[in-house]
């Protein structure tokens, strides 16, 4: 059962109330039961809507769960979690994210195993025959690849290659853990999977492990960044696998991107601050997430009844 600590009201899973103490003859507990939400699960994960009535998720489906069907991650289980607070903009952290131009003097350990190539964060991914030839190989496996972009820019879904001979996200290169996710992907040097949904995760599945980000603005100049570590549910500690091999590139990269996104709205508070232009090379990602973000609230600043940020995830 659910119980609010305060006055012990006591809820069924469902939300629906089933004791409230001494609040008289009239009251009706049932209409008093938690607020529902939209609910939808796919390949694992469970997507939330809060608004009264929630878009068609159907799009998302379709292009979503072929990528991450093969991985089961509804058979996996949460080796590790952390989260960090960001004294920044969630925008800024999401800009962070989908470029890697500030990867190669920032990102020591991730480089080790992340390609720099602007395809592979960016939305120009299909100009580059390395990463073709990868999706070529990983689809002939079975394993959808390709890069595909939602109609309005709020969610993608690629594979795209690592670095040499490197299978996961480890200083060596190597597998964090003995047990792949899933018996269906077993095919070397996948790559990672990336999926993105604005405005609230971006995801990386691998054939090891996976790891997920949630992002949840706190307010204006601070954003908080969960991360999950997901292995095979039967994989132990110790023996597939350790959280130090497990965890050690992501926890470094993340605290690597707090402190420049602290720096980078540091600067931005700053009364001398002028915009200046992104990058055609390296920050397409960026520009297209930021498009998609104009559009979004060019929508809300018309008139239009379109949900709010918060309802949208």
């Amino acid at each position: 059962k659910l119980v609010c600590p305060y006055h012990q009201w006591t809820y069924e899973l469902d939300g629906r109330l089933l004791f409230a103490r001494d609040m008289g003859t009239d009251f009706k507990a049932a209409d008093f039961g938690l607020q529902p939400v939209h609910c939808e699960t796919v390949g694992g994960y469970i997507f939330i809507n809060l608004s009264d009535a929630a878009p068609d998720f159907a799009p998302v489906r379709a292009m979503v769960e072929p990528y991450l069907a093969p991985h089961t991650l509804g058979e996996t289980k949460v080796a590790f979690e952390m989260t960090i607070v960001e004294k920044g903009n969630w925008k800024l952290t999401w800009e962070n994210n989908r470029e890697c131009y500030h990867c190669a003097g920032s990102h020591p350990e991730l480089c080790r195993t992340f390609p720099e190539a602007p395809g592979v964060t960016g939305v120009d991914a299909m100009d580059e025959p390395e990463i073709a030839e990868h999706w070529g190989r990983c689809e002939a496996a079975g394993l959808p690849s390709h890069f595909q972009i939602a109609t309005d820019g709020q969610y993608r879904t690629a594979r795209m290659p690592l670095l040499r001979d490197a299978v996961s996200f480890t200083m060596s290169g190597k597998a964090a853990s003995k047990k792949p996710l899933s018996t269906n992907v077993l095919t070397p040097q996948i790559g990672t999977m990336l999926l993105f949904h604005y405005p609230t995760t971006w995801n990386h599945v691998l054939g090891d492990h996976a790891t997920s980000f949630r992002v949840l603005p706190l307010g204006p100049n601070e954003t908080e960044v969960t991360t999950k570590w997901l292995v095979h549910k039967d994989a132990v500690e110790g023996v597939d696998y350790t959280i130090d091999e497990l965890t050690k590139v992501w926890i470094a990269t993340n605290d690597q991107d707090r402190r420049i996104i602290e720096e980078n709205q540091f600067g931005i508070n700053s009364p001398a601050y002028k915009p200046g232009p992104y990058s055609p090379i390296h920050e397409g990602g960026v520009l297209q997430f930021v498009e998609w973000y104009c559009a979004f609230m060019e929508k809300r600043l018309k008139g239009e009844r379109v949900p709010h940020l918060s309802q949208v995830a």
